[in-house]
């Protein structure tokens, strides 16, 4: 079987081809990158607007530009009492297909400005919860004086942390956990004041190294005494540009050398995929933490016995096809459900339960098109839709591309899943060609304010403030961003901050697994790095005898 959309041959396992069963749909006939891209493009996280709320008139930041064609209103008022999504419930036209339906809900129902629960001071995050004086996170909660992240959980007084998980005065982190006063560190985890370091644990006061445990004092994996370290250290971790520089590039070359184990996982039974922990029988799943029997599914977090879902989690169990749902149950082919349970394609729904094809509704039950039914003609409707649906093809699939409310460039999946725009148009995602404004925080510091924050203003800075002004994509500096930079000795960035995070997801190996050998034993392994990498592969056993 060739995958419908790219083509390329698909091989089912046994367990997926039961999965299937077990969940009663067909195989929807696509591969691993394209299940995921379709239902990715319905997620926006990072690309923000300036806009008005269409209740209140106000000038308010959302996911939606002011072009696109939904009602849409800021966060208080939307979860407040002035509208009542069953304002719009509507029948079910038997003598029309199921999705054009839904698509013209869709343009009626008012939408929620940005996805940013209780956050304090933190007004320009999206896809978050319960975050304090924080800029510009992305699906990061439960953090506090962090600025640009990704993915980032508990951290405190960072910037630039893509899914670091209990980090603290630290800069630039992928993949890393428990590190304090850290810049540069990668796949580490309990560092202290580590410096361009990858694969490392327990270590302390360790520069350009990888692949070391309960170090100290070392520099290119090379054992210094305490003095020589400082002394070594001093001229290494200079504040200056051009040096940042050189040492990443330094860096660079030392990943493309060291040896890798084939998965990140950690205590983790029976599951293939990547960057897994405390998991037991997951199979093909990527950034997956806590969970328990899924299958081809990506970042999952405390979630059970899922099939083919893409960002779920915190009790999430028994879903199939869906996308950013949290704490919801038994439901299928929906985006952003939130304390759900029997749900099945709908969107942007909160505490609600038995409901089909509906939108922005908030504690309800039994409704189909946003419209309410009893119990009994709510089961015998929804079992005369699935039967429509089946005969118009449409029953099991995801929601089509064209209900996707944003363009595939603003999504998630243009990340993880980068398609070209004649790519991704030709396959039917839509395209927004609006201008991304970027809305800043309320106290910025343009390039040209520098000179009068800082007494000790270098040329660097002011060459940057040059090429900032030339720059085809400017960006500002936030006061709060500009202290932490004094703070921890660091040159202020050239790169707009999405630019500093595509290179930190651009050292990520890509969610997908290949036939290798392992470099030592030569066992067979699964594992994301590709044979045309230059890493040294080993498989879990050989790599911690060597290094543990």
């Amino acid at each position: 079987m060739n995958c419908k959309v790219c083509k390329i041959p698909i091989e089912r396992t046994a367990e997926e081809k039961a999965l299937y069963k077990k969940f009663g749909f067909d195989d929807p006939e696509l591969c691993f990158d394209c299940d995921h891209r379709q239902r990715s493009c319905f997620r926006n996280e990072r690309a923000l607007y300036s806009r008005k709320c269409d209740k209140t008139g106000e000038h308010i930041i959302s996911v939606y530009s002011q072009d696109k064609p939904y009602k849409v209103y800021k966060s208080d008022v939307w979860h407040g009492d002035s509208w009542d999504a069953l304002e719009y419930g509507r029948d079910f036209d038997f003598s029309r297909p199921f999705f054009p339906q839904l698509a013209e809900l869709q343009k009626a129902v008012p939408r929620i400005a940005l996805s940013n629960v209780n956050g304090e001071n933190s007004e320009y995050c999206n896809m978050t919860v319960y975050n304090k004086n924080c800029y510009l996170v992305f699906g990061g909660d439960y953090n506090e004086d962090v600025q640009y992240g990704t993915l980032c959980m508990n951290s405190k007084d960072c910037l630039d942390n893509d899914l670091g998980l209990e980090c603290e005065q630290s800069y630039f982190i992928g993949d890393s956990s428990k590190c304090y006063g850290c810049q540069y560190i990668f796949d580490s985890n309990n560092c202290n004041n580590c410096y361009y370091v990858s694969d490392c644990t327990g270590c302390t006061e360790c520069i350009l190294c990888t692949n070391l445990v309960k170090k100290s004092y070392c520099i290119l994996n090379k054992q210094y005494s305490k003095d020589e370290y400082l002394i070594k250290k001093n001229e290494l971790i200079t504040g200056s540009y051009s040096q940042r520089q050189k040492n990443l590039n330094e860096f660079l070359n030392l990943l493309k050398k060291r040896i890798v184990k084939f998965s990140h996982q950690v205590a983790c039974e029976n599951c293939s995929g990547d960057y897994l922990k405390n998991s037991k029988n997951c199979k093909y799943s990527f950034d997956t933490h806590e969970s328990e029997d899924m299958y081809n599914t990506v970042v999952t977090y405390v979630a059970k016995d899922c099939f083919n879902c893409t960002l779920i989690g915190h009790g999430a169990e028994l879903c199939y096809n869906t996308q950013s749902v949290i704490d919801t149950t038994n439901s299928i082919s929906s985006y952003f459900l939130f304390q759900c349970s029997d749900m099945a394609y709908c969107d942007l729904v909160i505490s609600c339960h038995d409901c089909f094809g509906c939108i922005g509704l908030r504690h309800k039950r039994n409704c189909i098109l946003n419209k309410q039914y009893s119990k009994e003609d709510y089961e015998e409707l929804k079992s005369k839709i699935i039967l429509h649906m089946k005969k118009t093809g449409e029953w099991g699939q995801f929601m089509p591309h064209y209900l996707s409310c944003f363009g595939f460039n603003e999504s998630t999946a243009a990340e993880y899943f980068p398609l070209s725009k004649e790519e991704a148009i030709r396959q039917g995602y839509n395209w927004s060609d609006t201008e991304e404004k970027r809305p800043q925080a309320k106290k910025t510091v343009t390039a040209s304010d520098l000179p009068d924050l800082i007494s000790d203003v270098t040329d660097e800075i002011l060459d940057w403030a040059i090429e900032c002004e030339k720059s085809k994509r400017s960006f500002k500096i936030t006061s709060q961003e500009l202290k932490f930079y004094r703070d921890h000795n660091l040159p202020v960035p050239h790169l707009h901050s999405d630019e500093r995070h595509m290179v930190r997801l651009n050292l990520r190996t890509p969610r997908k697994l290949f036939d290798r050998k392992c470099a030592n034993c030569e066992v067979g392994i699964k594992t994301t790095y590709s044979p045309s990498r230059p890493e040294i592969v080993y498989c879990e056993k050989c790599y911690l005898t060597k290094f543990y």
